[in-house]
């Protein structure tokens, strides 16, 4: 193997930050080659009250806007070099998402790529499976805020060809169920049968979406990335574990359990962030009705999702960290 040459030994690192736009968190990604120094999440909720209004609510707005510049500025004590900013499910729905990029891009020096469907599928897919080799098909399942994801390829391919083959985007989400069913949110606690009845309407509802799942097979293992899958692992397990398996019956127990408690009780329970507390119910639905229909039981939850695969894909933009404001 031949050594680094002169102009690549002395070359400085770059150093690459992600800002990530999504309908309930706003999220930073900060690799340092392939070591991640940085990430953060916060729950932004842009995506709120769009479906009904067509808009981005004005505190959701200033929100996200307040995070990102706390991005940018967390970035630049990094050492950041070069950055980008996506966005996903609710800047594809929201009427007024021009105008709010154009915002974004005066924060970050780059308006926020919007990604379509299939792109958040693909890099959501190259994420999960980056330290993964093989030839047999794996499926990679994203319930995020607005919509959910699940592409389906061989590790092998998918890293040789940047693709992925089977690639699917619905528009059930945590925040969208959650606004369709709002006593998911734990307004109050509620009794068993008022926990049966709900359940059931929400499951039908995320079931009829998400049918189109019903048709994938052919695959060896079910991955599952995500805030929902990540917080839920980590209230099964005690504690954040990359790489846990979540059965049927783990998350069927964890769903009715927060059910029986208002959105307070939620808050105080271990591992969960407030910020997931109220559509965490809604989140576990949408990922148990997915895997009843792909005829998965148990999934392997990962924290490498969405951003590590755009991040370190050709698509990142390496826009310059713009001056400090």
């Amino acid at each position: 193997m031949r050594g680094a040459s002169p102009r690549e030994a002395n070359r400085p690192p770059v150093i690459r930050a992600l800002v990530s736009i999504g309908t309930n968190s706003t999220r930073l990604l900060v690799l340092d080659g392939d070591q991640r120094v940085g990430a953060e999440s916060r729950g932004t909720r842009l995506g709120a009250g769009i479906g009904e209004t067509g808009t981005i609510d004005p505190k959701a707005r200033e929100c996200t806007l307040a995070a990102i510049d706390e991005y940018v500025a967390q970035a630049r004590e990094l050492g950041t070099t070069a950055i980008d900013a996506i966005a996903t499910s609710a800047l594809r729905r929201a009427s007024d998402g021009e105008a709010f990029g154009k915002e974004v891009a005066a924060r970050v020096c780059i308006t926020p790529r919007v990604l379509g469907g299939s792109e958040e599928a693909t890099y959501s897919f190259l994420g999960a499976t980056r330290s993964r080799e093989g030839s047999e098909e794996i499926a990679v399942l994203d319930v995020g805020g607005g919509s959910t994801e699940l592409a389906v390829e061989a590790p092998a391919y998918a890293r040789a060809s940047g693709a992925v083959r089977r690639v699917m985007s619905l528009e059930i989400g945590a925040v969208r169920l959650s606004e369709r069913h709002p006593a998911l949110l734990g307004a109050r606690a509620l009794d068993e049968n008022e926990r049966g009845a709900l359940e059931e309407g929400a499951r039908a509802d995320a079931a009829g979406v998400l049918a189109p799942f019903g048709a994938e097979r052919g695959f060896v293992e079910v991955i599952a990335v995500g805030g929902t899958v990540f917080t839920a692992a980590a209230m099964i397990a005690g504690g954040v574990n990359d790489g846990a398996t979540m059965t049927r019956s783990d998350r069927r127990r964890l769903i009715d359990d927060l059910l029986a408690r208002d959105v307070d009780a939620r808050k105080a329970m271990p591992h969960i962030r407030p910020q997931r507390a109220d559509i965490l119910p809604a989140g576990l639905i949408v990922v148990d009705e997915a895997c009843r229909l792909l005829d998965a039981d148990a999934i392997t939850v990962s924290e490498a999702d969405l951003l590590l695969g755009y991040l370190t894909s050709p698509a990142f933009r390496a826009a310059p960290l713009p001056p400090k404001r």
